[in-house]
């Protein structure tokens, strides 16, 4: 109420001095009511958060001196048990040195032993690196083939088997593709291979050549592959999915030879 008064008089006399008339208001007064009750609010928040502070922490300054208090009485109590375990560990400290001779000992020894395995881990990293080199170099090509084989469809597969008589180029390729699948090669042969064009394409997705016999290879290369019409664009031109297959023998053949020259470099790294 006072302020609110004080503001009435100093109103007057802005007014007597300066000919501004300023106006204090019921509504003025209970805003001002208003004010002193919100500011009441917040010292009183205040007030209570730093009760409660200090509270907090003077109890906590009481379980600490409690805890030392303890942990004193503790130590006391354990000065004996202290004082022998000091004396157990000199007699320990004793024993750890001399066992630590004969332990330096059988590090040497390790020591020597180890340095002859990691020579020959060396000497087998770098016959396995030379192995996994090879067959790295032959992967791609490899890898090209399975991918044209993926991109062709079934009816890449039942274009080669329409053909009543097939071409001489398409013949050929389909000759070896049996003779490594070891089917018969007559055409009517050839067709009923193809006629389970699923199984047919899984059949060469997966096909092992490690597995494959030296000899059939060999037949393959010899009346195959070794000739000058066995080439994949000359293919292509008489039919897309014999083209495929071309490639498809042509990287068998050279991954057969590379895991061929890899064998020896494996048997070296087994004995190493």
């Amino acid at each position: 109420m006072q302020i609110h008064t004080s503001v009435e008089d100093t109103s007057d006399q802005f007014f007597a001095e300066l000919r501004r008339k300023i106006y204090t208001t019921p509504k003025s007064y209970l805003d001002l009511i208003n004010l002193y009750l919100s500011t009441l609010d917040v010292k009183r928040v205040e007030y209570n958060t730093n009760r409660h502070r200090l509270a907090t922490g003077l109890k906590k300054l009481n379980d600490t001196n409690k805890s030392i208090a303890e942990l004193k009485i503790k130590l006391t109590e354990l000065q004996p048990m202290l004082a022998k375990k000091s004396e157990d560990l000199k007699v320990a400290l004793v024993r750890v040195n001399a066992d630590k001779l004969v332990a330096n000992e059988k590090e040497r020894v390790v020591s020597a032993e180890a340095e002859i395995v990691n020579k020959k881990a060396a000497e087998a990293k770098a016959i396995s690196d030379d192995a996994e080199a090879d067959l790295n170099a032959a992967k791609p090509e490899l890898e090209a083939a399975e991918a044209a084989l993926k991109s062709l469809d079934k009816n890449s597969i039942v274009e080669i088997k329409s053909f009543p008589n097939p071409p001489k180029a398409v013949l050929m390729v389909m000759e070896a593709v049996m003779i490594l699948l070891s089917e018969k090669t007559d055409w009517n042969s050839i067709k009923a291979v193809l006629s389970d064009t699923t199984n047919f394409m899984s059949r060469l997705l997966t096909y092992d050549v490690s597995k494959t016999a030296e000899s059939v290879l060999t037949k393959v290369r010899k009346n195959y592959l070794s000739l000058a019409e066995f080439e994949p664009n000359d293919v292509g031109s008489k039919s897309k999915a014999a083209k495929v297959l071309c490639i498809w023998c042509l990287s068998v053949s050279k991954f057969q030879i590379v895991i061929k020259k890899v064998e020896p470099k494996k048997k070296r790294y087994e004995e190493v």
